[in-house]
């Protein structure tokens, strides 16, 4: 199934519980070079499956029964057809153009296993809350670059989970999100599993994305919860035991910080709890990478990190 020759593009969204948000997001793909439609319903109890079932066309729903988070991902990777994999949220959908220039990157480039687009959180009338400030992906995958960013791309360690492109083939080689993070961390992850297998991970701001998003919100509990654990899971997963013990301590206060900035100071003693307490859901899964790959995942990690908390202490300083 292909469009004049180019590789043919499966959508994946998964979704729970956002059955007005889905049906914008479908709207939206149903104007695009999308050859089909895989929605993953997550267990939603407010119609969202009933709604995707009644598009009918190129849409398919794989109805789990329950919440499986990003194993979701999994199960609709696996039932999609496409050479590559349009990973969407379900309030979050491509611009026009934005994915022929992530499918154009993939064609120029056999070993590219991923590429995110770049993000913009807009309200429901279109009114753009965020898009190049401080923390929003395009400030993490730049990591200070500035001006236009060349037609290949830049090399990037993560990509926005819901506003991405993945070659199928590679994120079956490797196995997909790891589904014991459930929420969170998980892109981060497979990259560095992509980068270990010899594929190439980028940063396309050229393909563009609107993501819903009401106004004024800060970082869940929830959401901080799951970043904190994961990232710990993380660590210990990818890096040596002597890197990830001096990575851990670092991010530990890191996200400290960061969770008081953002007023879940209990988010952060439970996810440290939990990564430990719930160690059986990652035992055996530990396979660290080599030094040039975590070379070429941490890029500028360490150094955007500091940067954040610079810029969030300023924003607390009178003047």
């Amino acid at each position: 199934m292909t469009r004049g020759g180019a590789p043919s593009v499966s959508a994946v969204i998964v979704t729970w519980n956002r059955r007005d948000a889905l049906e914008i997001v479908l709207d939206r793909l149903s104007e695009l070079a999308v050859d089909e439609v895989v929605v993953v319903d997550n267990g939603s109890e407010d119609g969202t499956a009933e709604l995707a079932r009644s598009r009918g066309g190129n849409v398919r729903v794989l109805e789990q029964g329950e919440n499986l988070g990003i194993a979701g991902r999994n199960r609709g990777a696996e039932a999609a057809s496409g050479e590559l994999l349009l990973m969407l949220d379900d309030d979050a959908y491509p611009l026009p153009g934005a994915v022929e220039a992530l499918v154009e990157r993939f064609e120029a480039d056999p070993r590219l296993g991923a590429a995110g687009g770049f993000v913009r959180d807009v309200d429901a009338e279109g009114t753009v809350l965020r898009s190049t400030e401080l923390g929003t992906f395009d400030w993490w995958l730049r990591s200070g670059r500035k001006g236009e960013a060349p037609p290949e791309g830049l090399p990037a360690f993560f990509f926005p989970e819901g506003a991405s492109l993945l070659r199928r083939s590679a994120y079956l080689e490797v196995g997909g999100f790891f589904e014991p993070y459930f929420y969170l961390s998980s892109e981060i992850d497979l990259a560095t599993r992509l980068l270990a297998a010899g594929w190439d991970v980028r940063y396309v701001p050229q393909a563009r994305f609107d993501h819903l998003k009401a106004p004024g919100g800060r970082a869940s509990d929830r959401a901080l919860y799951f970043r904190i654990r994961n990232h710990l899971w993380y660590l210990w997963l990818r890096f040596p035991a002597h890197v990830a013990l001096r990575r851990s301590l670092g991010y530990l206060l890191f996200d400290l910080l960061d969770a008081g900035y953002q007023r879940h100071p209990g988010a952060w003693a439970r996810a440290v709890r939990d990564a430990w307490m719930q160690r059986e859901l990652v035992r055996g899964q530990r396979r660290p990478v080599s030094r040039e790959v975590r070379r070429r995942a941490e890029l500028n990690r360490g150094r955007t990190h500091a940067r954040l908390l610079l810029g969030q202490l300023r924003r607390r300083l009178p003047g």
